[in-house]
């Protein structure tokens, strides 16, 4: 059966494990989580170096992590085997049907889904997408968990976050929110670093502001992306300049590959809404898949870059993007890419 990670994790907790797991997906931070979870809270400390074993596909066939799978457990009610990168799982997923050294394997596997040791928990991870709809999934059916761990996209970042720091006791700041997800970017596991920064500092129960990121991750309150995006949106020319003079100065600190995702994700967003037309705000957050806190910062920003502009300036961002790996322009410096940008932004 398919369960989510937090599922797992609560049935971890509460001593309910089922006798297999599959963890898959394209998002390593909660595969690593359910890992860590099924390796420290499993068994007592004393038992594991007896009965937890954690090994690498790449050195074992199938046929040798069942062996491991079907032994009992020394003085003890269940053993752990925990298969990192299973890539003998992943092959027979995308075996083609005539592949009889797969359809070995596959036999295996099924067997061993079918009549699982009770004492033995057999974890295995693939750090890719699988398809639901391959037979390695349906024998699962029955005695197994399979846990999808898929990327979390641009716009659902943001509650990921509100949820992460909602289970430790501590709300955030819808804008505060933003800061960190421009700051941070689609990094589950640097976005949980972070914000564990918050929750080892802020009491439960408080509401985190600019001020506690600032002060415990250290971001500027004044002079970050966040900021930058929204003095261009106002075509605060001013204040836009004076933050990418500040990014120019320490590039180091702010370089430009972040600002550009940031800065491209935000036009095509607004190209789409000059290309919906006169709807709703409700509306218009479904349709380019954004918080209903952020769409004012959309409209806001088509009113004040007509839509001939807004092509404009997204061709400039990839030009700049360009610069900054090497493909077009002279070796240019990122502190003379975001120069040059913020000027054609703000000026063309």
């Amino acid at each position: 059966m398919q369960q989510s990670a937090q599922e797992v994790l609560k049935d971890i907790k509460q001593k309910k494990l089922a006798p297999i797991y599959l963890l898959h997906g394209d998002e390593p931070y909660l595969i690593d989580q359910l890992v860590d979870a099924f390796e420290k809270q499993v068994l007592p400390e004393d038992q594991q170096s007896f009965n937890q074993f954690v090994l690498f596909g790449k050195d074992h066939s199938l046929g040798s992590i069942i062996s491991n799978a079907r032994r009992y457990p020394m003085m003890a009610e269940r053993q752990v085997v925990i298969v990192k990168e299973a890539a003998f799982i992943e092959a027979m997923a995308k075996a083609k049907e005539n592949a009889k050294s797969k359809d070995d394997d596959l036999k295996v596997w099924e067997d061993y889904c079918a009549n699982p040791t009770p004492s033995t928990l057999l974890v295995l991870t693939v750090k890719s997408l699988l398809s639901d709809k391959s037979k390695v999934f349906a024998a699962l059916v029955k005695h197994g968990v399979i846990v999808t761990s898929k990327k979390v996209s641009e716009d659902k970042l943001g509650a990921w976050l509100v949820d992460y720091l909602g289970q430790k006791g501590i709300k955030i700041q819808p804008s505060t929110v933003e800061l960190m997800v421009s700051y941070v970017g689609a990094d589950l596991s640097r976005m949980a670093h972070e914000a564990d920064k918050l929750a080892v500092n802020v009491p439960a129960g408080a509401e985190v502001g600019s001020a506690e990121v600032e002060k415990y991750i250290g971001i500027s309150r004044e002079y970050n992306y966040f900021e930058f995006q929204k003095a261009i949106i106002q075509r605060n020319t001013e204040k836009a300049q004076k933050i990418a003079f500040h990014f120019a100065e320490n590039a180091k600190q702010n370089p430009a590959a972040p600002m550009l995702v940031l800065l491209f994700n935000f036009f095509s967003k607004v190209l789409q809404v000059h290309d919906v037309g006169n709807v709703s705000d409700g509306e218009i957050a479904k349709l380019i898949g954004v918080n209903p806190y952020f769409v004012r910062d959309y409209t806001t920003a088509a009113r004040n870059y007509p839509l001939a502009k807004v092509v404009r300036i997204i061709e400039a961002i990839k030009n700049a993007d360009l610069k900054v790996k090497g493909v077009i322009g002279s070796a240019e410096t990122d502190r003379e890419i975001i120069l040059d940008l913020s000027f054609q932004i703000l000026h063309l």
